[in-house]
Parts: C-alpha cells; sequence; structure tokens
C-alpha cells in the first residue's frame, strides 16, 4: 500500500520515468573519504512526506554490526548531526572527523509510513575510509626453489587496506597480468592474498616474477612491489 501512494504522488511522470526514479532511489553509491575528513550523505527525495505521518532514520551495516545511527532529527553520536527538512525533501546525514573504525561501511537512509514495515524511499552509499595497504610478502621468500615440472605456488600478500587492495602477478618481460587466485581480507586488519600456481621448466631457472599492490588510497602512478626469483632443479635430481 505504501509503495502505491508513493507512485499516485508523481502522476505528471511517464511510466518509465517512474520506474527510472525508483532505480536511482535504491542504488548503491559510492562514497572515498579519510580519517579526519567531514562528509555529507545526501538523502534527497522529490515528494514532501509529512513527518507526523512518516518515520526517517538512517542506518549503518558493516560486517560486526547494524544500527540507526539517526531517528528523524536525533542522532545517536556526537560526530553526527543531521539536516531534517522533510517538507523541503532534505535528509542529509552529516559525518565529522570520519574515522575507519566508526564511519567505514554502508548507510542506508530510509522513509516509512508509520505502522509499515515497508520503506517508501531508500538511498544507500557505501562509505569508504580510506587507507593504503602495508609492503607485500612473497611465500616461499625473495628467491623459491622449486622442481621440474612439478607444481608450485607462489603467494603474495599485503596486510590491511581499505578498500582491500589488488594483487597482481607479473613474469618479467611482460606486462600481461598472470591469472592467479585472490582472495579478499574483508577489513584493514586482515590480510588479502594472491596465489599465483606455476609448473617451472628447467628454462624458467632464474625466472623473476613480481608481485604488484595497489589500492584506491595510494596515488595513480604509486605501486606497492616486491620480486621472487625461481630457482628451478631437474626433475632426476641432476
Amino acid at each position: 500500500m505504501a509503495h502505491h501512494r508513493h507512485l499516485q504522488g508523481v502522476v505528471h511522470l511517464s511510466f518509465g520515468a517512474v520506474l527510472l526514479l525508483i532505480g536511482l532511489a535504491i542504488a548503491n553509491k559510492t562514497m572515498d573519504t579519510r580519517e579526519g575528513e567531514d562528509v555529507t550523505l545526501k538523502c534527497r527525495f522529490n515528494e514532501h512526506y509529512s513527518d507526523r505521518e512518516y518515520s526517517y532514520y538512517w542506518a549503518q551495516q558493516s560486517p560486526n554490526k547494524y544500527d540507526n545511527v539517526a531517528i528523524k532529527g536525533d542522532t545517536f553520536n556526537s560526530n553526527y548531526k543531521i539536516d531534517y527538512r522533510p517538507n523541503q525533501g532534505i535528509y542529509d546525514l552529516q559525518i565529522f572527523n570520519v574515522s575507519y573504525a566508526r564511519d567505514n561501511g554502508r548507510f542506508e537512509c530510509r522513509i516509512k509510513q508509520i505502522g509499515s514495515d515497508s520503506a517508501i524511499y531508500e538511498d544507500y552509499y557505501n562509505l569508504t575510509v580510506l587507507t593504503p595497504p602495508q609492503p607485500p610478502l612473497i611465500f616461499p621468500g625473495s628467491e623459491t626453489t622449486a622442481t621440474e615440472d612439478k607444481k608450485q605456488e607462489l603467494t603474495c600478500s599485503s596486510v590491511g587496506g581499505s578498500p582491500d587492495p589488488t594483487i597482481s602477478w607479473y613474469r618479467e618481460g611482460s606486462t600481461t597480468p598472470l591469472a592467479a587466485n585472490l582472495i579478499y581480507g574483508g577489513s584493514r586488519d586482515m590480510q588479502t592474498t594472491s596465489t599465483l600456481t606455476i609448473i617451472p621448466r628447467r628454462e624458467d631457472d632464474g625466472a623473476k616474477f613480481t608481485c604488484v599492490v595497489w589500492n584506491r588510497a595510494m596515488p595513480e602512478s604509486q605501486r606497492l612491489e616486491t620480486v621472487t626469483t625461481l630457482s628451478v632443479n631437474s626433475a632426476d635430481g641432476e
């Protein structure tokens, strides 16, 4: 019923335009910030809902919690402030002195008709508090001893980073990334790993493999790199 009322309010728009507005309202938006900065998450809607008939709230979802951070004009943290003007279609969340521990995650703006569980308007932000990753490490090490024609794994890991970093493998002399198994850490306290599996041949003795790490907290031109050199033993021990 709530959705029906919402559509009645835009009778001057075509059906296609209504679908576009709904799609924009529920689409995830991505916003990057850094520790100590101030950001505003805008929640704007075309219809002006009376605050006596509708409830407004912001909530935050992260891997370990789902909490309301504001209801109508009231917030539950001194670093949060609400710009609460429903008659003008404005319900923005202002975050001051951003911190990774508190603010990194998904924020949701929702408007519900009082007495209903269904939202008539929703807006979502994926807020990323940028943190550069740590320098990568390669296992087994800077020198890798392998056996000819026997599967060998090279694992590159980088702790932290927000968002999770990308890790790419390259063979010396090539700019084409090698296929590898990438496992994201999920938070800046966990390591992201990329495992490259090779079957070395005798002519691969001395080959160098480079692990390259990057995320959006770093300048576009910067990369973190480390190299391992392959030492290939003959399969017959010679």
